[in-house]
């Protein structure tokens, strides 16, 4: 189900991103960085559609080579302007970045912004990249999110790339995920996924 009000046009500016998010993000980073240090084998990581970078010098500080892209200009003035330690992990070109070099696609709160083209080329584009790990709101009344579906039709999309359910290690993060955000009042415990390449 979409409302208008996800079909109308977003600006991913600070329009979008307002102090309620940043906020918000504030108690997040540290538990999505918890998770990927759990993961245990995710080292060079890109995060697609980044935003205002929020990840980026948390988990450069603490030894990861942790890149972040957003084609957003003003969502890359904006990490400049909180945050900004490390301003070479921030790429508004992915041309600019050799896949082969990470272990793990990130896309937190992502993939409900994009159509199945946009997720089909993002996908081919990064085709090196042996894993996903994403985070998909079904919230349809957030402006922006035009591509809502059920966990089982997410898993035969990407399985339709090449990409299978890691289903062990996606419980796990999602139970850690409880543990760490006490009745996750964003709903990430159901909606966030590993894949790997078959």
């Amino acid at each position: 189900m979409q409302s208008m009000l996800a079909l109308r046009p977003v600006s991913y500016d600070e329009s979008f991103f307002g102090d309620a998010w940043f906020h918000e993000w504030d108690a997040l980073r540290q538990v999505l960085g918890q998770l990927v240090m759990e993961a245990g084998t995710w080292r060079h990581i890109l995060d697609f559609g980044c935003g205002p970078g929020i990840m980026i010098d948390y988990m450069a500080a603490r030894g990861f080579d942790y890149v972040g892209y957003d084609m957003s200009n003003e969502a890359r003035r904006l990490y400049l302007e909180r945050f900004g330690g490390y301003p070479e992990r921030y790429v508004t070109d992915l041309r600019e970045l050799e896949m082969k070099n990470f272990d793990v696609l990130i896309a937190f709160d992502v993939f409900e912004h994009l159509r199945d083209g946009e997720i089909a080329h993002l996908l081919e584009r990064c085709r090196p990249i042996p894993e996903l790990f994403v985070n998909i709101s079904r919230n349809w009344r957030i402006a922006g999110h035009i591509n809502l579906r059920t966990d089982q039709s997410w898993i035969r999309f990407f399985a339709g790339y090449g990409f299978r359910l890691k289903e062990q290690l996606t419980a796990t993060l999602r139970a850690r995920y409880r543990e760490l955000r006490p009745g996750c009042p964003d709903q990430w415990d159901r909606n966030m996924f590993v894949f790997s390449r078959d």
